[in-house]
């Protein structure tokens, strides 16, 4: 086959080279010629590749979810592309590109009540082609404790589910610690009272060493008050790295239930006990909570006619107001009085009693907050990684086992 080529306005080429009929008009033509020679006949004038096939558009095959995220916590939007690479990404608010949102991920700021039903997108890019996924929403949640505070809804510091596994056992006459877990309030109420003694259910979940660098045990401690007086046993427990979750004074066999958490971490807890009467318990979480206090255990002491409460300071925030609101209910009227209380926004951070008494449940919530809660008294939530035991009553008549978010 012949191939041929036009190098000036006089000659004409011949993949033969004995064919090879020319009239060279410059040295520029010859190598014009060459060049149009061997490429013409096969030969190769650069590197000889093939032209790159074209590039794979990009495809978005996991969207980004909308999500629920509790007030002080963070949002992260994901989203799974394929395509030819290099890809690029970019993420919008409301419409809007966020500087520096450039990856696969996105995590927000914390998240305030004002960034409640805020749209979230990304435009996946490559070079060839460029896709925009669905439309992600996010709802601002009812307030979180901060990563650190354990004072209250202690689920809210870790991410591991009640099916990460744990155990279930009682206490009476020995003490009982567990390492690396978080645990329920002691279980109360008038089945938990035996003849001469007393015994308290619990159950833990197991938590990752060190999670969130928080480093948590689950301490439960049996006394007796006939040799030890419950005061001075609840400031031997005390200490600046522990938070006490729950107490049970139960008189019929002079023995008090404690619970508490405690963390590796130097102290930045602050322990304080008061007796007040029990028509003074408004005013007192009152109070502590305008000191920035939250109130964590309650109990009666019937010898004196005083209700017992425990509050906690916490280094790691010292100017946060917080509102309280509390109700003295009956066994039967603890679930009720807990869903109301949740429905104006309080978390339930103490709740003791008993049968003569009735059972104290405390509210408290950042002052202004009005957010309701999720509750839920029973089984255990399916969404089980931040709903925390507040609340557990054993009744013969029936009892309580309250979750809240």
């Amino acid at each position: 086959m012949t191939l041929p080529f036009v190098c000036s306005s006089s000659f004409v080429l011949s993949c033969s080279p004995a064919r090879f009929i020319h009239r060279i008009v410059s040295v520029s033509a010859l190598l014009v010629c060459f060049e149009l020679l061997f490429t013409g006949c096969g030969g190769s004038s650069g590197s000889g590749s093939s032209p790159p096939p074209p590039s794979q558009a990009v495809v978005i095959t996991t969207q980004p979810a909308s999500q629920t995220v509790p007030i002080d916590r963070s949002a992260t939007f994901t989203v799974v592309a394929t395509g030819a690479t290099p890809i690029s990404y970019q993420w919008s608010k409301n419409g809007a590109g966020i500087p520096g949102a450039t990856n696969a991920s996105y995590t927000t700021p914390t998240v305030a009540l004002s960034d409640s039903g805020s749209s979230f997108q990304v435009t996946v890019s490559n070079a060839s082609s460029s896709a925009t996924s669905n439309t992600a929403t996010l709802i601002a949640g009812a307030r979180a404790p901060a990563i650190g505070d354990l004072r209250y809804l202690l689920w809210q510091q870790v991410t591991v589910p009640w099916a990460n596994g744990g155990e279930a056992g009682s206490i009476g006459y020995q003490s009982e610690s567990i390492t690396n877990a978080l645990g329920t309030p002691l279980e109360i109420g008038s089945t938990m009272v035996r003849t001469n003694q007393c015994t308290w259910e619990f159950s833990v979940l197991f938590v990752p060493v060190s999670m969130n660098g928080l480093g948590l045990d689950m301490y439960y401690q049996w006394t007796n008050t006939n040799y030890t007086p419950y005061t001075s046993y609840l400031q031997s427990v005390a200490a600046p790295n522990a938070v006490i979750t729950s107490m049970d004074l139960e008189p019929a066999c002079s023995a008090i239930g404690v619970s508490w958490i405690q963390i590796a971490q130097p102290g930045v807890f602050d322990y304080r006990l008061e007796a007040v009467s029990p028509a003074q318990i408004q005013a007192a979480v009152a109070a502590d909570g305008a000191e920035s206090r939250i109130v964590t255990a309650v109990t009666f002491d019937d010898s004196l006619g005083d209700a017992i409460l425990i509050s906690y300071g916490w280094s790691g925030d010292t100017t946060t107001v917080y509102g309280a609101k509390t109700a003295v209910a009956t066994p039967t009227d603890v679930a009720n009085q807990a869903t109301t209380l949740a429905s104006e926004g309080y978390f339930i951070s103490a709740f003791g009693g008993n049968d003569t008494d009735g059972y104290v449940l405390i509210g408290m919530r950042v002052q202004g907050d009005s957010l309701p809660r999720p509750i839920t008294n029973g089984s255990t939530p399916a969404d089980s990684a931040y709903w925390t035991v507040v609340a557990w009553l054993s009744e013969a008549s029936g009892g309580a086992q309250l979750y809240e978010q």
